[in-house]
């Protein structure tokens, strides 16, 4: 199993101050020439300093992932939130059905959007289609006349111009 990062930590710190322990003690000695202690002092040295600077990027880098991780969360608490306010427009518009059509994947609801878009149609809302089924017949028809009043004078154009090639061609 491989250590923590706190206990290589650790076991570097005591592993340099016991190298300069032993090199103090050899030197007190006198078992050492200058050139050879000042040698292993600036290794020490050298060890410590990348040591201490390898913890700062360490720190850096944690604080960096704190900083992320906060901002990720309120984007997703902003993102939760948008969810709601989008499923209580929902609501409030009479689209119970939600669910149903998230649950259709992004490409189906953009290709659905795309071709309504194009027939300049729409889809009615579950609750009012409800409503429109508690009608009668002759009500339904008219509200749905109101509602495709739009599509309706363009079919009926279209008709006409249909209507007048044909008349057309006869005379």
């Amino acid at each position: 199993m491989s250590k923590s990062y706190d206990k290589i930590v650790c076991d570097f710190e005591k592993a340099v101050v016991q190298l300069q322990k032993d090199l103090q003690y050899l030197a007190d000695k006198n078992s050492l020439s200058t050139k050879f202690f000042d040698k292993q002092n600036r290794i020490i040295k050298s060890l410590i300093d990348y040591h201490e600077r390898t913890q700062t990027y360490t720190e850096q880098l944690e604080k960096e992932s704190l900083k992320y991780q906060k901002e990720k969360y309120e984007q997703v608490q902003s993102y939760i939130e948008r969810i709601i306010s989008f499923e209580a427009i929902c609501i409030i518009h009479g689209i119970i059905d939600f669910p149903m059509w998230l649950s259709k994947g992004k490409s189906i609801l953009l290709y659905e959007a795309e071709e309504l878009g194009k027939n300049k149609e729409m889809r009615l809302p579950i609750l009012l289609n409800d409503k429109l089924q508690q009608l009668s017949i002759d009500e339904r028809n008219t509200v749905m006349d109101i509602l495709q009043k739009d599509i309706n004078t363009a079919i009926e154009k279209l008709i006409n111009k249909i209507n007048k090639g044909i008349s057309k061609s006869y005379t």
